[in-house]
C-alpha cells in the first residue's frame, strides 16, 4: 500500500516536471525516513508531559460514612441518638453507621484497621496511637466536664490522700485521659507511677472489680463516674480540678479524630459533621434534661444519673485544632516518654497528624 502511494507521488510529480526523476526518489526517501523518524519520537513522549497534563485520579463517591462513639463523648452520642447527621447527608445518598468502643485506644485501633473513619475519645489514646504509628488526624478538641473525670475510692476506704495510693491497685483504661490523669495525681504529691500498683481494666470489667474490693482506687470518666457514685459507696479522692486546677479544660481535652484518607477526600463532610456536633454542644447546654432522657436510653443508664452528668457538662466546646490546644497533650507526651510509658519521644504538633483549621468550619 505504502509503495503504491509513493509510485503515485513520484507519477504526480513527473508529470509536472519538478524534479529529475533521481532527484525525486532521494527526496521522497528523505521525507519517508523523516515521517517515519518524527512518529517514533512521538510514540516515546509520555502522555503526561507539560503539553498533557496528568489527570487526578478521582475521589470515589461516598456512600457510607462510618461513625465511632464511646461513653463519655456526650456530643457524639447525642447526634447519635438525634439522627442529625443522617439527615444532613440523607439527600447527598450518604448513610451513616456508628460502631461502639470501650475507650479511645481501640477506637484508634479501628480507625486504623478502617472499621470506621470518624470518632472521638481522650487526648490520651492519640499519644500512645502517634508513638505506636498508628494512622489518624486530629480533626477538633472538645471541652466538657472537669468534675466528671475522678479517682474513686471506698466509702471506707483507709484512704485519704493521694500519697495514700503509694502501693495500692489503681485500675483505669490504658491510653485514655485516666492515665494521665493519675501519673499527675502522684507527681503533685511526690511519687512515681511506679510506686503503685497500675491494673489495666476497661469500664466495664473496673466496675465489679471495685465493688468487690479487688482495687483500692478507680480512675473513671462520666458516665461511668456519676453511676458508681450513685450505685456504690464511693468517695471522690481527686478529679481534674484537683489535679490541674484552672487549667484542667485544656490539660487533657478530648480530641475528635478521622482517618487521614478521609481528611484528605471529603474535607467537606468532615466540616458538616464538626457542625453537626458544635450544635449539638449548645443544644446541650442549654437543655441539659433533654440531654439526658436522650442519653439515658442510648446509654442504657438510668436518668438521674444521667440528669448529674448533663448538669456538670461544662461548656461543650467544639474547638479548632491549635498550637495553644496541643501545648498540654504534648506536656502529656513529654512525660510518658520520660517515663518509658511509650516508646519514643514524639512532636504531637507534626502536620500528619493533625488538621490545622485557620477558621471554624
Amino acid at each position: 500500500m505504502v509503495t503504491r502511494l509513493i509510485n503515485q507521488f513520484l507519477d504526480a510529480i513527473k508529470k509536472r516536471s519538478l524534479f529529475r526523476h533521481h532527484d525525486i526518489k532521494t527526496f521522497i526517501l528523505f521525507f519517508v525516513i523523516g515521517i517515519g523518524f518524527s512518529l517514533a519520537i512521538a510514540s516515546c513522549t509520555p502522555s503526561n508531559s507539560a503539553d498533557a497534563p496528568a489527570q487526578q485520579p478521582q475521589v470515589p463517591k461516598l456512600t457510607v460514612l462510618k461513625m465511632g462513639h464511646q461513653k463519655g463523648m456526650a456530643l457524639l452520642n447525642i447526634i447519635k441518638a438525634q439522627g442529625s447527621l443522617e439527615k444532613r447527608l440523607q439527600p447527598l445518598g450518604i448513610s451513616v453507621t456508628w460502631n461502639e468502643f470501650s475507650s479511645t485506644a481501640p477506637l484508634l485501633d479501628g480507625m486504623g484497621a478502617g472499621a470506621i473513619v470518624f470518632g472521638g475519645g481522650g487526648g490520651t489514646g492519640s499519644v500512645f496511637a502517634q508513638a505506636g504509628d498508628k494512622s489518624f488526624v486530629r480533626v477538633a478538641a472538645g471541652t466538657g466536664s472537669t468534675r466528671g473525670s475522678a479517682i474513686l475510692v471506698q466509702e471506707n476506704s483507709p484512704i485519704k490522700t493521694l500519697s495514700d495510693l503509694k502501693g495500692k491497685k489503681v485500675a483505669f483504661a490504658k491510653g485514655s485521659g485516666q492515665h494521665y490523669i493519675i501519673v499527675r495525681a502522684l507527681e503533685k504529691v511526690g511519687l512515681k507511677f511506679s510506686d503503685i500498683k497500675p491494673l489495666y481494666l476497661t469500664p466495664a470489667e473496673a466496675l465489679p472489680a471495685f465493688d468487690r474490693g479487688d482495687i483500692d482506687a478507680w480512675l473513671i470518666w462520666d458516665p461511668y463516674t456519676a453511676e458508681a457514685e450513685r450505685k456504690l459507696r464511693t468517695r471522690l479522692l481527686a478529679d481534674n480540678s484537683t489535679v490541674f486546677g484552672d487549667k484542667a479544660p485544656l490539660e487533657s481535652p478530648s480530641f475528635y479524630y478521622a482517618a487521614p484518607d478521609f481528611v484528605r477526600d471529603y474535607p467537606d463532610i468532615l466540616k458538616t459533621i464538626l457542625q453537626e456536633l458544635e450544635k449539638a454542644g449548645a443544644w446541650s447546654r442549654d437543655n441539659y434534661q433533654d440531654s439526658a432522657k436522650l442519653l439515658s436510653k442510648l446509654y442504657k443508664i438510668d436518668l438521674k444519673t444521667m440528669e448529674t452528668v448533663e448538669e456538670r457538662g461544662g461548656k461543650r466546646e467544639v474547638l479548632p485544632v491549635t498550637d495553644e490546644v496541643l501545648s498540654g497533650l504534648q506536656r502529656m507526651a513529654d512525660t510518658f516518654y520520660e517515663l518509658k510509658i511509650i516508646p519514643k519521644k514524639i512532636d504531637v504538633k507534626d502536620k500528619n497528624y493533625n488538621w490545622f483549621s485557620e477558621q471554624k468550619w
